[in-house]
């Protein structure tokens, strides 16, 4: 008898997943005639409620990218006019990011465009999507906390990942 425990439509870890990528490629679809990747949109994003614009290190914290992968993308958004990387006194080594002219009114077209997927969430009011998004900021915090201290549990005794005595979320993974 099959154990329905480890069935992929019991696990949260796959729902997410599967979630995740549909939501990737619809936005892949929509983002195609613009050329720009959800990452690239999400920079535009973060970059438009920063009025002074925001450093490249605070910008891949926010959006849990490391720099091999920010720098490049920055280059080419910068390349093609759509946000600016500035020096500034009194730390030359900081980077600033903010969007540019060009950059916004890109925006403002891409947010036109994306407001057709709203639907596609089948959320029946605001308080749902805002409790789902509290909800996996929860499951985010808790599977960082575990990463974070993986390289202690595997080097333990033990070398189990024990959810319950972290602050994971709780529930089928």
């Amino acid at each position: 008898m099959p154990n329905n425990e480890y069935s992929l439509d019991s696990m949260v870890c796959f729902a997410i997943y599967s979630a995740s990528n549909a939501v990737a490629k619809a936005h892949r679809v929509v983002l195609e005639p613009w050329e720009l990747t959800y990452t690239q949109y999400i920079v535009l994003l973060e970059t438009n409620v920063s009025a002074d614009g925001i450093s490249v290190s605070e910008l891949g914290a926010r959006m849990n990218l490391d720099s091999g992968t920010l720098s490049p993308l920055l280059r080419r958004l910068d390349a093609r006019g759509l946000v600016s990387r500035v020096r500034r006194s009194p730390d030359e080594r900081v980077v600033t990011v903010e969007i540019t002219a060009t950059g916004a009114a890109m925006l403002q077209e891409l947010r036109t465009a994306l407001h057709g997927l709203r639907g596609a969430y089948g959320f029946d009011s605001q308080d749902q999507a805002d409790h789902l998004v509290k909800e996996l900021h929860r499951i985010t915090e808790g599977m960082r906390h575990l990463t974070a201290s993986t390289h202690d549990l595997a080097n333990s005794p033990s070398r189990t990942l024990d959810a319950s005595s972290s602050s994971a979320p709780k529930g089928n993974s």
